[in-house]
């Protein structure tokens, strides 16, 4: 059943100033690679084992996250196998507006603290890399936190007060400011906004690419795209020294030391079903997204920075440790959309305008009702993007006039040039990812729910994970082997891991234990989850 929208309306108050081409709608890029051996750490199946590749970690899921810890894992001396069912950017990594920011964000919390590490992380990479600044589209824009009312302007001055207290230069601007550092933008009487000059832009796609590349590189990593990488079930091993098996279309992949799950919103269910708990499935919810590319329209001022109104802030104020669920899997009907203005200029000069959030099931296809949502709601703030907006206003009513039960039309965003990006953001009930071991299954290992933020926390996600993986090799080394084979494996990864251990920048996993996903399940549905 398909939902119906409601889509809530929002105006600002009165304003002041402070060749045609058919739409598109990008489609996932399908990747096809055969198994193949890169190596002999990634052994394959014998007479006496059907098992089609052996690796020492096989990683579920080639989003941003999973990426950033098959490559903290090689760099640990760690075998890793990459299993993806459709290709790179088939889900939220590339269906994001790039943003590396944190002028939204809540100094102090947990989810800030992964946030901070990550945009360290990335600028490392590019600082070493010069050539990795340029592919991934790095653009050092800052953002604008826009307030539309006084009220909204106060809190700014207090958010202000937090960012600078924790080293991140935030500048407070009045009307007057902002028509001259943004000039297409329009803000009722009282309106400001926050500027955060550190807060940086990337192309998401582009990383994930180059990411997929650098471990490709590594004789000890292989990968396996498309219909051969889709999971068909797990089977966990019944005891601590025995590994993981992962069935695939194209055969049995088994994990010799960890199997990691970082397959997005699509985590909860692989993990419900290998362990018969359906609390793992209500724990990550679909929550689908629209970003809209289009052309920049001819008169009107280029935007500057990177902006998005005072009220996206509200997705990431449980982002702490709240406890408080939100909607369940099964919302189908009378589904409501909540949209927030943002915009930004990408590298090539086109326009990226946002959001929607909305739990309407696993639906995919684009909506032309919140593309014209989107569209009005953009209007307002960048007036000259009105005459896109009626347009797409257009389109939507011809859609409902003509709509069916099959879903929405390729065809129906009405602005010539557009392209509509929908994906799923993986959210977590409570606001927190969950990273790290699952209790009463050793060597599994969960790195989901981000929402969207997996290009923003991608980078400490992945080294968080690794390290939790290299305790338990470690672990697992010290442990009594089952067999000779199986211990020189062990020992051989539990060697790596520990040197690589000692070379690692501190990074305290206690720090983050509010990410375990047995602390996020008990958060999330109470201190009886897991004692059933």
């Amino acid at each position: 059943m398909q939902s119906t929208l409601r889509v809530q309306p929002r105006s600002l108050p009165a304003q002041g100033r402070c060749a045609s081409r058919r739409p598109r709608i990008l489609r996932p890029l399908h990747v096809a690679q055969p198994l193949q051996q890169r190596s002999a750490v990634l052994a394959r199946g014998t007479a006496a084992s059907d098992d089609t590749l052996t690796a020492d970690v096989v990683i579920v899921g080639a989003g941003i996250v999973g990426l950033f810890a098959a490559a903290d894992l090689l760099k640990a001396g760690l075998s890793v196998a990459l299993l993806e069912r459709k290709g790179l950017c088939a889900g939220a990594t590339g269906a994001g507006q790039g943003y590396l920011w944190r002028a939204h964000r809540n100094p102090g919390s947990v989810g800030w603290a992964l946030a901070a590490r990550s945009v360290a992380l990335w600028h490392r990479l590019v600082e070493a890399d010069p050539a990795f600044r340029e592919a991934i589209e790095w653009q050092d824009c800052g953002s604008l936190l826009v307030a539309t009312s006084p009220s909204e302007a106060a809190s700014l001055s207090e958010r202000q007060m937090h960012l600078n207290e924790v080293g991140v230069r935030a500048s407070y601007m009045d009307g007057r400011r902002l028509a001259d550092a943004e000039p297409g933008l329009a803000l009722p009487p009282g309106g400001a906004a926050l500027l955060v000059g550190a807060d940086t832009q990337i192309n998401g796609r582009k990383a994930a690419h180059i990411l997929l590349d650098k471990c490709r590189a590594s004789p000890a990593f292989t990968d396996v795209m498309g219909e051969g990488g889709e999971v068909q079930g797990l089977e966990l091993a019944a005891g601590p020294g025995g590994g993981h098996v992962v069935r695939t279309k194209g055969g049995r992949v088994r994990a010799r030391h960890a199997l990691v799950l970082a397959a997005g919103v699509w985590t909860g269910g692989l993990l419900a079903g290998a362990t018969g708990d359906q609390e793992w499935k209500a724990l990550l919810q679909p929550r689908r997204g629209h970003l809209l590319e289009l052309p920049q329209p001819a008169g009107m001022p280029r935007v500057v920075h990177g902006m998005m109104e005072m009220s996206y802030t509200k997705h990431y104020a449980h982002a702490s440790g709240a406890t408080t669920p939100g909607p369940t899997a099964s919302v189908t009907e009378d589904a409501e959309v909540d949209i927030t203005f943002t915009a930004t200029t990408s590298a090539s000069g086109t326009l990226l305008i946002g959001s929607s959030r909305e739990f309407s099931g696993w639906e995919t296809d684009p909506s032309p009702a919140v593309v014209s949502a989107i569209m009005q709601r953009a209007a307002l703030f960048l007036p000259g993007l009105q005459p896109a907006a009626a347009q797409a206003a257009a389109a939507a009513a011809a859609a409902i006039g003509s709509s069916s039960s099959s879903g929405s039309s390729s065809s129906s965003a009405g602005v010539p040039g557009m392209t509509v990006r929908v994906g799923l953001r993986p959210y977590a009930v409570g606001g927190l990812p969950m990273v790290g071991p699952v209790a009463g299954a050793p060597g599994l290992f969960v790195a989901a729910g981000h929402e969207g933020s997996g290009l923003c926390m991608g980078p400490a996600t992945g080294q968080l994970l690794s390290r939790h993986v290299r305790k338990h090799v470690g672990a697992a080394a010290a442990a009594p082997a089952s067999s000779s084979s199986s211990a020189s494996s062990t020992s051989s990864a539990a060697a790596a891991g520990g040197a690589a251990a000692k070379k690692a920048d501190s990074l305290d996993t206690r720090s983050f234990e509010d990410l375990l996903p047995d602390v996020r399940r008990k958060a999330a549905f109470g201190s009886a989850a897991g004692k059933k």
